[in-house]
Protein backbone atom coordinates (compact mmCIF):
# COMPACT_ATOMS: atom_id res chain seq x y z
CA UNK A 1 0.00 0.00 0.00
CA UNK A 2 1.26 3.41 -0.61
CA UNK A 3 0.51 6.61 0.97
CA UNK A 4 -2.79 7.91 -1.46
CA UNK A 5 -4.15 4.55 -1.25
CA UNK A 6 -3.17 4.62 2.59
CA UNK A 7 -4.61 8.10 2.96
CA UNK A 8 -8.27 7.51 0.75
CA UNK A 9 -8.67 3.95 2.61
CA UNK A 10 -8.52 5.80 6.45
CA UNK A 11 -10.06 9.06 5.46
CA UNK A 12 -12.45 7.71 3.36
CA UNK A 13 -13.33 4.08 3.16
CA UNK A 14 -12.56 3.47 6.78
CA UNK A 15 -13.53 6.93 8.69
CA UNK A 16 -14.56 5.68 11.86
CA UNK A 17 -14.41 1.99 11.90
CA UNK A 18 -12.54 0.28 14.47
CA UNK A 19 -13.35 -3.01 14.08
CA UNK A 20 -11.25 -4.99 11.35
CA UNK A 21 -7.14 -5.05 11.08
CA UNK A 22 -4.79 -2.52 9.47
CA UNK A 23 -1.85 -3.15 8.36
CA UNK A 24 2.28 -1.72 9.07
CA UNK A 25 2.31 0.28 5.90
CA UNK A 26 -1.10 1.41 5.97
CA UNK A 27 -0.88 2.92 9.58
CA UNK A 28 2.37 4.55 9.21
CA UNK A 29 2.03 6.19 5.84
CA UNK A 30 -1.24 7.77 7.59
CA UNK A 31 1.25 8.86 10.38
CA UNK A 32 3.35 10.40 7.81
CA UNK A 33 0.31 12.18 6.32
CA UNK A 34 -0.74 13.56 9.37
CA UNK A 35 2.78 14.56 10.16
CA UNK A 36 3.16 16.46 6.91
CA UNK A 37 -0.41 17.91 6.66
CA UNK A 38 0.97 19.17 10.73
CA UNK A 39 3.78 21.10 8.95
CA UNK A 40 1.86 22.26 6.16
CA UNK A 41 -1.00 23.84 8.07
CA UNK A 42 1.26 25.28 10.93
CA UNK A 43 3.82 26.64 8.19
CA UNK A 44 0.30 28.17 6.45
CA UNK A 45 -1.10 29.32 10.00
CA UNK A 46 2.02 31.64 10.67
CA UNK A 47 2.62 32.81 7.28
CA UNK A 48 -1.11 34.26 7.47
CA UNK A 49 -1.42 35.15 10.49
CA UNK A 50 -3.95 32.72 11.54
CA UNK A 51 -2.18 31.94 14.99
CA UNK A 52 -3.46 33.08 18.37
CA UNK A 53 -1.77 33.05 21.26
CA UNK A 54 -2.80 33.55 25.40
CA UNK A 55 -1.40 33.81 28.55
CA UNK A 56 -3.06 31.14 30.96
CA UNK A 57 -2.51 32.11 34.51
CA UNK A 58 -0.07 34.37 33.77
CA UNK A 59 3.23 32.47 32.64
CA UNK A 60 1.83 30.00 30.39
CA UNK A 61 1.01 30.73 26.85
CA UNK A 62 -1.32 28.63 24.84
CA UNK A 63 -1.39 28.93 21.34
CA UNK A 64 -3.99 28.22 18.79
CA UNK A 65 -3.76 27.92 14.73
CA UNK A 66 -7.25 28.00 12.66
CA UNK A 67 -5.99 25.78 9.28
CA UNK A 68 -3.81 23.47 11.42
CA UNK A 69 -7.14 23.12 14.43
CA UNK A 70 -9.07 22.64 11.76
CA UNK A 71 -6.96 19.57 10.37
CA UNK A 72 -6.23 17.73 13.20
CA UNK A 73 -10.31 17.88 14.51
CA UNK A 74 -10.46 16.45 11.08
CA UNK A 75 -8.02 13.39 11.07
CA UNK A 76 -8.63 12.95 15.19
CA UNK A 77 -11.42 10.44 14.52
CA UNK A 78 -9.40 8.34 11.45
CA UNK A 79 -5.91 8.36 13.87
CA UNK A 80 -7.60 6.99 16.31
CA UNK A 81 -9.60 4.23 14.44
CA UNK A 82 -6.73 3.24 12.35
CA UNK A 83 -4.39 2.77 15.60
CA UNK A 84 -7.08 0.72 16.80
CA UNK A 85 -7.00 -1.49 13.85
CA UNK A 86 -3.33 -1.31 14.14
CA UNK A 87 -3.37 -3.02 17.08
CA UNK A 88 -5.55 -5.56 16.24
CA UNK A 89 -3.27 -6.58 13.61
CA UNK A 90 -1.07 -7.90 16.35
CA UNK A 91 -3.68 -9.32 18.65
CA UNK A 92 -3.93 -6.22 21.32
CA UNK A 93 -6.92 -4.33 21.66
CA UNK A 94 -8.01 -1.28 20.44
CA UNK A 95 -7.98 -0.12 24.42
CA UNK A 96 -4.15 -0.63 24.95
CA UNK A 97 -4.25 3.15 23.40
CA UNK A 98 -4.88 4.83 26.37
CA UNK A 99 -1.97 3.91 27.69
CA UNK A 100 -0.55 7.42 25.29
CA UNK A 101 -1.92 9.09 28.85
CA UNK A 102 0.71 7.75 30.67
CA UNK A 103 4.44 8.64 30.27
CA UNK A 104 5.87 4.83 30.55
CA UNK A 105 2.88 3.46 28.71
CA UNK A 106 4.26 4.81 25.32
CA UNK A 107 7.03 2.97 24.68
CA UNK A 108 4.36 -0.91 24.77
CA UNK A 109 2.45 0.96 22.58
CA UNK A 110 5.29 2.17 19.99
CA UNK A 111 6.33 -1.30 20.17
CA UNK A 112 3.17 -3.05 19.12
CA UNK A 113 2.31 0.06 16.45
CA UNK A 114 5.69 -1.57 14.99
CA UNK A 115 5.52 -5.13 15.33
CA UNK A 116 4.46 -7.48 12.30
CA UNK A 117 1.34 -8.84 12.10
CA UNK A 118 0.11 -11.77 14.05
CA UNK A 119 -1.75 -14.44 12.06
CA UNK A 120 -1.88 -16.97 14.10
CA UNK A 121 -4.71 -17.16 16.59
CA UNK A 122 -5.71 -13.26 16.03
CA UNK A 123 -9.09 -12.77 17.35
CA UNK A 124 -9.35 -9.70 15.10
Amino acid sequence: MNMPQAVSTVLIKKYATFNGRAGLSEYWWFILFLTLGNLVFSGLDSYLGTTAGFMYQGNIEIKTSLFNGIFSLLAFIPSIAVAARRLHDVNKSGWWQLLMLTIIGIFPLVYWLLKKPVNEGNRF
